[in-house]
């Protein structure tokens, strides 16, 4: 992410220079501004932005690290080279890290306990990702050793997380990540744990749906941030819509005060929903983003893809912008050779009927608004 501060030029606002040199006039009035009307003129004239990206779940089935194993380890960035450089190139990346990474210490496996190689990791940062989600059904499938530590890997690699914590302090703890200026602030939840018992006094674990305050912590952090993005894992799994009472509560959340809802655990890709709130902003819901890279082998859960948007902030008012979403597919040969592609390309990589699943996708992906763009390759 390219945590840039903001530059402001203030040339001609209270003096032009001269061609002979600095205008003393310009510089005596620069100097007497107090730092709050610095700050006023800012806020009034200038725009801040940031391009935001997100996708769906990084699933690590055994027969996908099994596939990516070499001698010095596991080789997971070469399979997403096709798709990486979409998300390396916005500002702010956000996934849902599905299985736990407690490496070979704790036992690698795959369904139904996951636990993912280290290097997993190496995914992610591939990615350019710099928060991700780690309240999901799978998160206590190697129990509390397996939560602190994937922690411990994604503090190391510099990652933020939301949804399961490694301590009561840790769970009362602000996710804000500042972008250009901009406060983004994130919260996560997941519906459950598989039936895994969260351990007896120790519920800051993970965010469960049912026993967290959602809306009100919702409200709470809306008040510190310019963006808030609230991350669900629920639904039905292999469903192409949302239910309605899922749909709802993501409609509910946006007026309480999110502008983005990014949905996981479905597995498969649910419309994209844009709701006009009761206070005039346009806040984005992504019921399901699918699998992103996973070793699931029907075509529902091989397709995936990355929504984009704008964030832009003027006059102390923030808006989303400009809301895109480039499909993407999973190509593999049963179980080998697993390689993250463009959907766009995938005829290339053995897809029948490529076309049709793209403009299937496309219309699928747009059925709640027409606001969306799908587009081929990211920008």
């Amino acid at each position: 992410m390219k945590f840039l501060l903001p530059i402001f030029l203030f040339l001609g606002i209270f003096g032009g220079l001269s061609d002979d040199g600095p205008n003393e006039n310009f510089d005596k009035e620069m100097t007497q501004l107090e730092p709050d009307s610095v700050e006023a003129i800012i806020a009034e004239h200038f725009v801040q932005s940031f391009s935001f990206g997100a996708a769906g779940d990084v699933l690590i089935h055994d027969h996908l690290y099994e596939d990516v194993k070499t001698e010095d380890g596991y080789d997971f960035v070469s399979r997403v080279e096709e798709v990486s450089p979409y998300l390396q190139k916005q500002d702010l990346v956000f996934l849902n890290q599905e299985t736990p990474i407690g490496g070979e210490a704790l036992g690698l496996s795959g369904y139904p306990n996951f636990n993912s190689p280290i290097e997993a990791a190496d995914l992610l940062e591939a990615f350019g990702t710099d928060i991700v989600s780690n309240a999901n059904n799978h998160t206590l499938d190697k129990k509390e050793a397996g939560i602190l530590r994937t922690i411990d890997v994604f503090e190391e690699r510099g990652i933020e997380y939301v949804g399961a914590n490694k301590s009561a302090a840790d769970a009362e703890r602000d996710r804000i990540l500042e972008v250009n200026g901009i406060k983004v602030g994130f919260v996560g939840y997941t519906y459950g744990t598989n039936g895994m018992p969260i351990p007896e006094g120790k519920d800051y674990l993970v965010n469960l749906i049912d026993s967290s305050p959602v809306y009100e912590d919702i409200e709470a952090l809306d008040k510190k941030v310019d963006l808030l993005v609230v991350s669900m894992h629920q639904g039905v799994e292999y469903e192409e819509y949302p239910r309605e009472e899922h749909r709802q509560q993501a409609l509910e959340m946006t007026e309480r005060g999110a502008d983005v809802v990014l949905g996981h655990h479905p597995h498969v890709l649910q419309p994209i929903e844009i709701n006009e709130t009761e206070d005039g902003r346009e806040a984005v819901i992504a019921h399901s983003l699918g699998n992103f890279f996973s070793a699931q082998q029907s075509l529902e859960t091989k397709l995936g893809g990355i929504i984009g948007f704008d964030v832009k902030k003027q006059a102390g008012e923030t808006s989303v912008d400009n809301v895109r979403f480039m499909p993407t597919y999973v190509s593999s040969q049963e179980y080998d050779n697993f390689q993250l592609v463009p959907l766009a390309d995938a005829e290339n990589y053995g897809l029948e009927d490529a076309d049709l699943v793209y403009e299937d996708v496309s219309t699928h992906m747009t059925e709640y608004s027409d606001q969306v763009e799908i587009m081929e390759y990211l920008e």
